[in-house]
């Protein structure tokens, strides 16, 4: 299942985001690489941002336990809480959010990567990185607490491209088809290069396309920038608005965070359900164990309670043996050593054995 989003669905979704602008930071949860933001929005209420990486960001109306507080979760409460978010932008058309942050005396930049891994970081105004979830060094940038910032190398910028800087770009690309050429050199994703393709009436697989069926190209691309949300789910796809190229009709939704909710919530759910079942099963089987193991001391104890009210039976049968026995043994303790009180008494027809140190006289009666 999808659980990542593209350039141009983070641009159609940033559109749902941006009613979060003037929005306070109440509350903010952490599960592994999942963060809830709880954002209080004057005259909507509560709203619920939902940010799981590697990819994906979206309004939630989902909530989950949040039981345990991660120190990074720690760290941007002690930050974020009770602060005003001031912008809310996509950094070019990469899958880079940045919310700008009125705190009480500092604007602070919340940075959210969601390619590769994902990252969530924190930085002062001047884009110095306070802390970050995860700490990288690659050949070109590294990420960690204490320096600045430094964007991932940037890519062509399809919202800015006018129609001969688009040109240039697919004339120039080393790629082998123009559907990848605009799926890896303008970031579309190969769903969306597919789509263009088939909207321009141009065959995926060429690389070299005439100046007039590359125009045709970038007409669709701007038409494509300029959508209305129409969001609908077609098999594993969650869309911001209907594609020619799945040709399906798929169930619809009033938003494309509900599509992107009603589809990874519901998988979050089901793996809640999932886990809640098998805590139940181990606890029904730590119970049984229980049980069975109280059962089986029972069971123990009847039988020695049995063997030991015959013992008793036995010994109340020959009382008078086993006092003149004992009797005699305790007045020869007076006159005589242990060893010779065993010598004496080898085969004797009742006393058995004799451990002096535990202090207990075995008897056949």
């Amino acid at each position: 299942m999808k659980t990542e989003i593209t350039s141009l669905e983070l641009y159609y979704l940033l559109k749902e985001l941006k009613p979060l602008v003037g929005g306070r930071i109440e509350k903010i949860y952490q599960k592994d690489k999942s963060f809830m933001f709880v954002i209080h929005v004057r005259g909507e209420g509560k709203k619920f941002l939902k940010v799981s990486f590697p990819g994906a960001i979206y309004l939630t109306e989902h909530r989950e336990d949040y039981s345990e507080l991660p120190g990074f979760c720690k760290f941007l409460r002690k930050r974020l809480m009770r602060t005003s978010i001031e912008s809310i932008e996509q950094k070019g058309f990469e899958r880079i959010l940045e919310f700008k942050i009125q705190a009480k005396d500092e604007l602070l930049v919340v940075i959210i990567e969601l390619f590769s891994n994902g990252n969530l970081l924190v930085c002062d105004g001047n884009y110095k990185v306070i802390s970050a979830l995860e700490s990288h060094k690659w050949k070109d940038r590294t990420i960690r607490g204490g320096i600045k910032y430094a964007y991932p190398p940037e890519q062509n910028n399809v919202l800015l491209l006018n129609e001969e800087d688009f040109c240039e770009i697919i004339k120039k690309s080393d790629k082998d088809s123009i559907v990848k050429s605009l799926a890896i050199d303008l970031n579309l994703g190969g769903l969306y290069a597919e789509e263009l393709c088939l909207l321009a009436g141009v065959d995926k697989s060429k690389k070299n396309l005439s100046k007039k069926d590359i125009i045709k190209v970038f007409k669709k691309l701007k038409l494509l920038l300029s959508k209305m949300v129409c969001a609908n789910i077609v098999g594993d796809e969650i869309l911001p608005f209907n594609l020619k190229s799945l040709d399906s009709v798929g169930k619809k939704f009033s938003s494309f965070s509900e599509a992107i909710d009603s589809k990874l919530s519901k998988k979050i759910v089901e793996e809640l359900e999932t886990a809640k079942d098998t805590r139940k099963q181990e606890t029904i089987d730590k119970v049984m164990a229980i049980i069975h193991q109280q059962e089986q001391t029972i069971n123990g104890l009847k039988k020695s309670m049995k063997e030991n009210q015959r013992k008793g039976e036995l010994i109340y049968e020959h009382y008078e043996i086993v006092k003149k026995t004992l009797d005699s043994i305790n007045k020869a303790r007076d006159k005589f050593s242990w060893k010779e009180i065993k010598e004496e008494l080898k085969g004797h027809k009742v006393v058995k054995k004799i451990d002096e140190k535990q202090g207990k006289i075995t008897l056949e009666i």
